[in-house]
């Protein structure tokens, strides 16, 4: 049996599961970035990363009640 995927959130340093985003929360993923560049490019994917986080699947709507 394989174990979990692991890795070091890029913030604050924790040892979490993996996940796409690099981070242990959003809290960590919503940090500042170096770079202009890397600000942007966390700007556009924060929508997807807020519904990892928040275990949303694909499709979900926040505000729709269901």
């Amino acid at each position: 049996m394989a174990g979990t995927a692991t890795m070091t959130c890029e913030a604050c340093g924790r040892t979490t599961a993996w996940n796409p985003w690099g981070a242990c929360s959003f809290e960590c993923f919503d940090r500042d970035r170096p770079t202009e560049e890397e600000q942007q490019a966390m700007i556009d994917s924060a929508p997807e990363a807020l519904a990892y986080y928040l275990g949303l699947g694909p499709g979900r709507l926040v505000d729709d009640g269901r």
